[in-house]
């Protein structure tokens, strides 16, 4: 939209044949032979199944300036049920680089062809430079995370970052996941021990970049599931969604851990575990801290070195948000988060729904259904001053 005078500019969409989602000439060809063709998001569906495909825009946006680009992620194929959906589904679940004057496609690569599992690749794109390349870093919710040429899209790193079994690996050759075909999910029966559950290794809640460490400080989610795909019709306005699901905790039984990434070799430096999600973003700061939130709603600062803990304060409900750092008017730095437990995770406590149920809230409730013995209700803003700063 223009900013002057607020009419549309340009619309691009994630599926639909290549005019419609404005891939050009002069959009880059993609080194990955499955990512190549003419209306890949029409003939990668049945029929006309791509109508109604999703790839909803609902995350994060990154603007790098220099390339004027900007990068984002599309969601999962609707309907959740694969068998309805024949096809690699672009384009669907994938990253975009876009120029935001034109909304022509530079680059669009697909990160999870034919989605049975709801990994929406909608998860921030991390703009990062890194010996004089410019890179990107995504931690999806299939569990890899990612680092790639923003330039060009090639993938150069891709690597589970928790205990990933409906694939292998990435294929770095082809772009694709080597797949474990038992973990396939369909509509013959339920698919058992997924790993990651499809609320993913990591949901929205945002990553922080170190530039001093060169790690991200990702936190995440340790939830797998049994899905089961159904047949739907589709109607407007109404639910379309396809599955059963339901969550449970994964590996350890510890549901959520912060960790430290190193983008370049695709490995965990460090990780602290959570009894819960974490389900918040995390902050660095130059002084060498790490700032994250829990669903308990303890606000906590670890060594960005070695995840060890320096402090931490119990905040009235559980952290979904992300702390912010700002200096005050008088000079002094403070650090605030919100808290107000809530989300995919939190909807039980959140939205008063009981746990008898393992697949209510989209089977949230197997994974979180004693949410509401660590945290309760709330909506607070907690503010703190770092001493010795400010006049």
């Amino acid at each position: 939209f223009s900013a002057t005078d607020g009419h549309e500019l340009w619309r691009g969409y994630s599926t639909g044949p290549d005019k419609d989602v404005l891939i050009t000439a002069n959009t880059l060809k993609s080194p990955y032979p499955s990512d190549q063709g003419t209306d890949l998001g029409v003939s990668t569906w049945q029929g006309d199944e791509w109508q109604r495909g999703g790839g909803t825009t609902w995350g994060w946006y990154s603007y790098d300036p220099e390339l004027n680009l900007f990068y984002y992620g599309s969601g999962n194929p609707g309907v959740w049920n694969p068998d309805q959906r024949p096809g690699d589904n672009k384009w669907s679940m994938s990253i975009w680089a876009r120029n935001p004057q034109t909304g022509e496609v530079k680059w669009v690569y697909q990160m999870t062809p034919h989605d049975a599992w709801d990994y929406d690749g909608v998860n921030e794109m991390v703009l990062f430079d890194k010996d004089g390349k410019k890179l990107l870093a995504h931690f999806d919710r299939n569990g890899f995370g990612y680092t790639l040429d923003r330039t060009t899209g090639k993938v150069l790193v891709a690597e589970p970052y928790g205990p990933v079994n409906w694939a292998s690996k990435i294929d770095l050759t082809t772009g694709r996941p080597v797949e474990d075909p038992s973990k396939r999910t369909n509509a013959k029966g339920n698919t058992t021990g997924i790993c990651p559950a499809a609320i993913g290794f990591k949901d929205q809640q945002p990553s922080s970049y170190d530039p001093e460490t060169g790690y991200f400080y990702v936190p995440t989610n340790n939830i797998c599931m049994d899905y089961e795909g159904v047949e739907v019709k589709y109607s407007a306005g109404q639910p379309y969604v396809g599955a059963i699901v339901r969550m449970f905790p994964g590996p350890g039984g510890n549901r959520g851990a912060v960790i430290a990434w190193d983008p370049m070799k695709g490995k965990i430096v460090w990780k602290d575990k959570e009894n819960l999600a974490a389900y918040g973003g995390t902050l660095n700061t130059a002084g060498g801290i790490v700032f994250y939130g829990t669903m308990e709603g303890w606000l906590k600062a670890v060594d960005a070195k070695t995840g060890a803990l320096l402090w931490q304060f119990k905040t009235p409900s559980g952290i979904i948000g992300s702390p912010m750092t700002y200096t005050g008017p008088d000079g002094k730095q403070y650090v605030a988060v919100l808290s107000g437990i809530g989300g995919w995770a939190g909807i039980g406590v959140a939205a008063g729904i009981g746990a008898e149920d393992p697949t209510a809230g989209l089977g949230a409730l197997g994974a979180f259904g004693d949410a509401g013995h660590y945290s309760n209700q709330g909506g607070v803003l907690t503010v703190f001053a770092l001493p010795g700063t400010g006049k």
